[in-house]
């Protein structure tokens, strides 16, 4: 439930969004990271075992949030917690989007939520950051 250490966006909204993507019998958790020059946080769920999968990846980094072309579909009817899932593409790639409303009737991303793609991505950037901390 501790919000300590976490950046104002994501303290305003982390409870909603952790919610949303809760996994039963998992710690819910937000891991932060840096891709190419941009820090990003990533909700992961955590095993008692300690496996981690990624769930989505924030999208509060004004880096992320350019790349989000949402579809041209009517707005869904957000949820209790207020969010909704839009579909979009990022590079061509299609999507899901947790966004809120922006207070002037149009999509706050929040997240985007992970795919196949995108787990890929971030495990071959890993590795080549882990490479290159060996040379």
């Amino acid at each position: 439930m501790s919000a300590i250490g976490l950046e104002e966006e994501d303290r305003r909204s982390w409870p909603q969004l952790r919610e949303r993507l809760r996994r039963p019998g998992h710690l819910m958790a937000l891991m932060r990271g840096v891709l190419g020059d941009v820090e990003v946080a990533a909700v992961v769920a955590v095993t008692p075992a300690g496996e981690v999968e990624v769930l989505a990846v924030r999208a509060t980094a004004p880096e992320i949030a350019q790349e989000i072309t949402f579809d041209d579909v009517p707005e869904p009817e957000p949820g209790p917690d207020g969010l909704a899932v839009r579909p979009a593409t990022i590079g061509g790639y299609p999507i899901q989007v947790i966004t809120e409303p922006d207070g002037q009737g149009r999509p706050r991303p929040l997240a985007v939520l992970s795919t196949r793609w995108i787990d890929q991505h971030l495990l071959l950037y890993a590795r080549t950051l882990w490479h290159r901390r060996r040379r």
